[in-house]
C-alpha cells in the first residue's frame, strides 16, 4: 500500500485537475485546439472504419488529403485518435485527456523521483508542483502539443541517473526514452537529446573503457533507429519529394521569452516564482555540500533557463536565417526542461531534511496551495467559454458562435471540425514562390470551395464529386503532392495544373465529374513499419519471455 500511496494522490489531484469541467460543462478552445483535433478525429475515424492510411487525411483538414501525421507524433496520433474515439464527443475528449494527461506527467515525475531515492514526503509535492505548472497546463489551457512531451520528460530522464549516480550506460532505457519521445513530439526529442549531454559526456570521461561504450552507444543509437524507423522513413518520403511548408517562422522570437512576453510560465502555478526563489538560496547556501549530479543538474539547468530569455538574441539569430532557431518559434519552449531539471534538484536538495516534521507540513501546504491555484485558474479560463467567439486571424466560422458551442457536446464529431475551422497551413507541398499568405491561401482553395464538392472515402483513397460548373477547368479542394495520383474512369489525370500550395486545376467533363486521390508510399516504408512495429513487439515481449524462462527453471529444480 506504501509504494502506490503516491500513485493515488497523484490519480486524485489529477481528478480534481478536471472536476471544474465536470462542474461548469464547459470547454478550453485554445490556438491550437482545431489543428490538433482535426489531427486526432483523423486517426480516431481510420481506427472507427478500418480504413488505416498513414500518409493523406482523408476524414479531417476538410478532407484534403494533406499530410501531417505522418510527420507529427505519427504513432501517437493513434492513441489520441482512440481516446477520441472512446470519449465520444469533444467535451469528454477534453476532459479525458487532459486527465491523462495530469495522470502521466505526476506519475512519471514520482517515477523519476523515486529513482533518484527522493522521499515520498518531497515527491508528491515536487508531482503535483509539475503537474500544475503551465508546461503542463499549456494543453488544457491552449491544447499546445509541447505538453504531452512534457509530461513524459520525467520517465525519459531516467538514463541521467544511471549516467553520474549509477555510473553505467542503460542500452535499453536510453533508445525507448528517446524513442517514446520522437513518436509524440520531434522538437521535445531534441530538448531530450540536449538534457541528455552533460550527464553522458560526465559519465564517458569517467569510464576507462571509453572504446566500448561508444560501441554501447551504438548499439543504443541502433535500438533507437529501429524503434523510430517509421518516423524517419515518412519524414524522407515527404521531404524529399516535395518543398514542405514549415511550421511558421516567428520573426519576433524574443518577444516570446520569459523575461518578456513569455513571462505567464512563471506564474503556473502563483506559488512557482516563490519556490523558485527558495531552491536558488538553498542551492547558494549549500554549494559546497551538492553533490556531482545535483551540480550537474544545476548547471544543466541553468542553460536552458539562459535559453529561454531574451538575453540570447533570439529575433537576430532568426533574421540571419539560423535553420534551428526557425524551428523553435518560441523561447519560452527551453523553460520546460528547465523546470523539469530544477524541480529534481529542488527535490533532491529538500532530501536532506525529509525527516523533519516542519518539511511535511510545508509539503501538505504546498500540494494545498498548488491544486487550489491551479482549479482557480483553469476555472477562470472555463469562465469565458460562453464569451468565446471562436473568429480570429486564420480562423472562420461557419455556425453561429451559440450553435457552434453546441457541436463541441455532439457525438458527430465532425459537426465542430465543420463550424469551426483554422487554416494552419503547416506541411503543405509548395510548387511556386509568392509573397501570398499561406494562411489565406489554403482559405482561398480548400475552405471557399469545401461546400461545392461531395467527398467520400474507400480502402484509404478519397473521391471528390462535383456537377460541372460551366467552365473548361477547374480548382479541386484538395492538396498534391508528388505521390499523389489524380485517377478518372481508371486512368491517371497527368495533364493538369497546380497551384502555389498544391491544389490541382484540372479540365472537367460534361455533366457528373469524379476523381479519386490515391498516395502511394515507396515500398522501403512498408519495411520500416514492420521493422519499427516488430522492434517494439520484441521490446515488450522480452521481459515476459524472461520472467517465463526464469519460471520454468524454478519449476524444474522442485521436481
Amino acid at each position: 500500500m506504501k509504494k502506490i500511496r503516491p500513485f493515488m494522490v497523484i490519480s486524485l489531484i489529477a481528478l480534481i485537475f478536471v472536476l471544474p469541467h465536470l462542474f461548469t460543462h464547459k470547454l478550453i478552445l485554445g490556438a491550437d485546439a482545431s489543428f490538433h483535433y482535426n489531427r486526432f478525429y483523423e486517426t480516431a475515424q481510420q481506427i472507427k472504419n478500418h480504413n488505416f492510411h498513414y500518409f493523406t487525411s482523408i476524414y479531417g483538414f476538410q478532407q484534403s488529403g494533406r499530410i501531417v501525421n505522418a510527420v507529427y507524433g505519427p504513432f501517437f496520433a493513434y492513441f489520441q485518435g482512440l481516446l477520441v474515439l472512446i470519449s465520444g464527443s469533444w467535451f469528454h475528449y477534453q476532459i479525458l485527456s487532459n486527465f491523462l494527461l495530469y495522470l502521466i506527467a505526476g506519475c512519471s515525475m514520482i517515477v523519476l523521483l523515486k529513482y533518484a531515492k527522493v522521499q515520498d514526503s518531497i515527491a508528491i509535492p515536487i508531482a503535483v508542483i509539475f503537474m500544475s505548472t503551465y508546461s503542463i497546463q499549456y494543453w488544457a489551457i491552449n491544447q499546445g502539443f509541447t505538453s504531452w512531451g512534457t509530461a513524459f520528460f520525467p520517465l525519459c530522464l531516467l538514463p541521467i541517473v544511471d549516467f553520474v549516480v549509477n555510473k553505467r550506460f542503460p542500452l535499453k532505457k536510453v533508445a525507448v526514452s528517446i524513442a517514446i519521445m520522437t513518436q509524440i513530439h520531434l522538437l521535445s526529442t531534441i530538448m531530450l537529446i540536449l538534457m541528455y549531454v552533460p550527464f553522458y559526456i560526465t559519465f564517458f570521461f569517467s569510464q576507462t573503457n571509453r572504446g566500448s561504450q561508444l560501441i554501447q552507444l551504438g548499439k543504443s543509437i541502433l535500438l533507437y533507429l529501429c524503434l523510430t524507423a517509421n518516423v524517419w522513413a515518412s519524414l524522407l518520403i515527404v521531404y524529399t519529394g516535395n518543398e514542405i511548408l514549415a511550421p511558421f517562422v516567428n520573426k519576433n522570437m524574443s518577444e516570446k521569452a520569459i523575461d518578456l512576453g513569455g513571462s505567464y510560465w512563471l506564474r503556473y502555478p502563483g506559488i512557482f516564482p516563490i519556490i523558485l526563489a527558495i531552491g536558488v538560496l538553498l542551492l547558494i547556501l549549500f554549494w559546497k555540500k551538492l553533490t556531482l549530479f545535483e551540480k550537474l543538474l544545476f548547471g544543466t539547468s541553468l542553460f536552458f533557463l539562459l535559453l529561454s530569455t531574451s538575453l540570447v538574441p533570439w529575433t537576430t539569430l532568426v533574421a540571419k536565417g539560423v535553420p534551428f532557431v526557425r524551428l523553435i518559434q518560441f523561447p519560452f519552449r527551453f523553460f520546460v526542461p528547465f523546470t523539469l531539471l530544477f524541480l529534481l534538484l529542488f527535490a533532491l536538495v529538500s532530501s536532506h531534511w525529509h525527516s523533519q516534521k516542519w518539511l511535511k507540513i510545508i509539503s501538505i501546504f504546498i500540494v494545498i496551495i498548488c491544486t487550489g491555484q491551479t482549479v482557480q485558474t483553469l476555472s477562470s479560463h472555463l469562465a469565458q467559454w460562453e464569451q468565446t467567439k471562436f473568429v480570429s486571424r486564420h480562423t472562420y466560422l461557419f455556425e453561429n458562435q451559440a450553435d457552434t458551442r453546441k457541436t463541441f457536446f455532439n457525438k458527430d464529431l465532425a459537426t465542430s471540425l465543420f463550424a469551426f475551422q483554422k487554416t494552419t497551413p503547416d506541411y503543405l507541398p509548395i510548387y511556386q514562390a509568392t509573397t501570398a499568405n499561406k494562411y489565406d491561401r489554403y482559405s482561398q482553395d480548400i475552405l471557399d470551395n469545401e461546400t461545392k464538392y461531395i467527398k467520400s472515402y474507400s480502402k484509404g483513397d478519397l473521391t471528390v464529386k462535383w456537377k460541372n460548373t460551366g467552365t473548361e477547368t477547374v480548382k479541386l479542394p484538395i492538396i498534391v503532392y508528388d505521390r499523389t495520383r489524380l485517377v478518372r474512369n481508371g486512368h491517371t489525370i497527368t495533364d493538369y495544373q497546380l497551384t502555389d500550395i498544391g491544389t490541382p486545376i484540372i479540365k472537367q467533363h460534361k455533366g457528373i465529374n469524379k476523381v479519386t486521390i490515391h498516395y502511394s508510399p515507396p515500398f522501403y516504408f512498408y519495411v520500416s513499419l514492420v521493422i519499427c512495429l516488430v522492434a517494439w513487439g520484441i521490446l515488450f515481449l522480452s521481459p515476459i519471455y524472461e520472467k517465463y524462462t526464469l519460471w520454468r527453471k524454478k519449476k524444474e529444480l522442485f521436481k
